[in-house]
């Protein structure tokens, strides 16, 4: 087994009793999975909470990892369900957990935003970025904040973590239609964000 295994080689080496290859899966995801949570939570102490508990829970279940998804996938659903619970146990109704009407089709333009968007630059106050790089960032993070929590959630799901409107639908339990919608809304909503700021 080596570092480089992929991630459903070393769960199945760890379901065999390899402590290694878990090892191995948290140093690969656990930077990611904290900052899912607090770019929802907007709280260090509550997103290390949940991002503790995550992983417990991928301990305890480790054996009902069944490859029908990608390892990924699987751990990015255990993700968003206990950020549901927790915001079932604090009396906050996330707005994906409520049926909304979708539009048909997205269109499939990028983000013109590239340097925001790049690397870490979503959670950055590094030194080598330009004041300006720097304010776009803030802006970009304040739009991001701003979104419906169902639609910021997507978009970072995409824009963050990587993950495809298919394995975002998976994570989220919801439709394919529905997820690229909420990108298309997030985008748009963005956009316009940073367009009327930057002309101001």
């Amino acid at each position: 087994m080596g570092k480089n295994a992929a991630d459903e080689q070393l769960i199945q080496f760890y379901q065999k009793g390899d402590s290694e290859a878990f090892e191995l899966l948290y140093a690969r995801y656990k930077s990611a999975i904290y900052h899912y949570f607090f770019r929802q939570v907007h709280s260090k102490d509550t997103a290390d909470e949940l991002h503790q508990d995550v992983w417990l829970n991928i301990i305890k279940s480790s054996s009902r990892f069944t490859q029908q998804s990608s390892f990924k996938t699987w751990l990015y659903k255990i993700a968003h369900n206990r950020l549901v619970d927790h915001y079932r146990q604090s009396s906050r109704q996330p707005l994906y957990l409520v049926k909304t009407d979708t539009q048909n089709g997205v269109s499939d333009e990028k983000i013109e935003i590239e340097k925001a968007i790049e690397s870490s630059a979503l959670e950055s106050n590094e030194p080598e970025m330009t004041i300006q790089e720097q304010q776009v960032s803030h802006l970009l993070l304040q739009g991001i904040n701003d979104l419906p929590e169902e639609q910021r959630e997507v978009f970072l799901l995409h824009e963050k973590s990587g993950l495809t409107l298919q394995e975002i639908a998976l994570v989220t339990d919801s439709s394919f239609e529905s997820t690229k919608s909420r990108l298309r809304y997030a985008i748009k909503k963005l956009r316009h964000h940073m367009n009327l700021v930057l002309t101001l």
